[in-house]
């Protein structure tokens, strides 16, 4: 580790990735400890370690937010799908992780299109999707979070997309089962209980310091005008050569009047 500390958001060295549960009582938070080895997913820039310029750039988002009200619960989304959403919730939830000082929640909202269990390397121990539609008659079951060893960042994963008739996962835009052949809607996946949601935020808060929301892109479907409420602030994603500045005009008209303190562009 650094004296500067720019490698507490990276995981400790150990043995072969596990999840391990540390229960906490019921009504309250189940941690799973979760040690994750290289090689790491290329969109986790602080664990990759390869450029070191676009963590230096997560590094200043970071900053930015703090300064200008630091938001304790940011909304990171997109207009559309795949302009960098996930890779801005994961690095910047890293980037708030890293220093050193708090609890950092990563939670997953983009039902849809499930993508961070993959980013880190694990299979969610229990969806967050489950979780909330569970906690609507079940309101005092622990939550199960995630902990990513040696590390203050927790996270709590959305279930895969999966076929509806042989459970294997399909990938984002999938219509067909490669293993089965049955058709499946891309747009297919739970909605957000927008009630159960802000009360589980409420929830959070008195655990987490901060909470960063890998949320669904504004234009795919309503859902993120859902949760949008409980946010301080909303971070959007644009990709060069692929977001329309009209797509994002009209996003960011669709969340109005939240805050939008900054739009990212990710690199390619």
């Amino acid at each position: 580790m650094s004296a500067n500390g720019e490698n507490r958001g990276r995981p400790e060295p150990g043995g072969a990735s596990s999840l391990v549960l540390r229960q906490q009582g019921a009504g309250a938070i189940s941690f799973v400890n979760f040690a994750p080895q290289p090689p790491y997913d290329e969109r986790l820039i602080f664990w990759e370690g390869r450029n070191h310029d676009t963590a230096a750039a997560f590094r200043l988002l970071r900053q930015r937010l703090i300064e200008r009200g630091d938001p304790r619960i940011v909304l990171c989304t997109s207009a559309m799908r795949g302009e960098g959403k996930t890779t801005l919730a994961t690095n910047l939830a890293l980037a708030f992780a890293e220093l050193g000082k708090y609890r950092v929640l990563l939670i997953e909202t983009s039902f849809r299109s499930a993508a961070v269990g993959e980013v880190f390397g694990f299979k969610p121990p229990a969806g967050f999707a489950g979780q909330l539609a569970n906690h609507r008659v079940k309101r005092d079951a622990p939550w199960v979070v995630v902990q990513i060893s040696g590390s203050p960042l927790y996270v709590m994963a959305a279930e895969p997309r999966c076929c509806p008739s042989c459970a294997a996962v399909l990938a984002d835009e999938a219509k067909f089962c490669g293993m089965c052949g049955t058709e499946a809607n891309p747009g297919d996946g739970a909605a957000i209980d927008a009630v159960g949601f802000s009360r589980a935020i409420d929830q959070f808060r008195e655990s987490f310091h901060y909470i960063v929301l890998d949320a669904p892109p504004v234009l795919a479907s309503g859902d993120v005008n859902l949760i949008q409420d409980s946010a301080d602030a909303i971070v959007f994603a644009t990709r060069k050569g692929r977001s329309a500045s009209k797509h994002l005009r009209r996003a960011i008209e669709q969340v109005a009047p939240a805050p939008v303190a900054a739009v990212v562009l990710m690199e390619n």
